[in-house]
């Protein structure tokens, strides 16, 4: 198996990290509002919860693909993955609307209270991970180069 280079590593573990932070308050909103709320409470946040999740990791997957590539394709990748994900979205509230009446069960305020909730959880787990990551910024020196010491 090929050696997983530094770059997709620190790539994954922020996924791992988000997943983790999104899931944690995912299942806090679904236990909350099904309490609260009862079946239409817990389904309005698991939905939305679960849409606020796939948003994320598909576009940590995709730096994760892209995570050796020159900047300027990260950046590429990165511009046109968040396009996407954001025209999808719009879409499926365009299929929202033109179909209230079935989707009468979901709860706007349990959807827009769940999916903020789970957005501030898995982007304070990726910094809470980011902040941790060692990421060296000098170059290790070549074999038999000057290792910086005067003599």
């Amino acid at each position: 198996m090929a050696e997983v280079s530094a770059n997709v590593q620190r790539a994954r573990s922020l996924l791992v990290g988000g997943a983790v932070g999104g899931h944690s308050v995912l299942l806090l909103a679904v236990v909350g509002f099904g309490l609260a709320l009862g079946v239409p409470g817990a389904a309005s946040a698991a939905v939305s919860g679960i849409l606020a999740i796939a948003f994320f990791t598909i576009g940590q997957a995709v730096q994760i693909l892209v995570a050796d590539s020159p900047p300027s394709t990260v950046l590429v990748a990165a511009l046109a993955s968040y396009t996407v994900r954001v025209t999808a979205l719009g879409f499926l509230l365009v299929l929202a609307l033109d179909n209230a009446d079935r989707i009468a069960l979901m709860n706007p305020m349990v959807v827009v209270v769940t999916t903020i909730a789970v957005v501030i959880g898995w982007l304070g787990a990726e910094f809470w991970v980011y902040s941790r990551m060692r990421i060296l910024i000098y170059d290790e020196p070549e074999n038999g180069a000057n290792d910086g010491r005067l003599r």
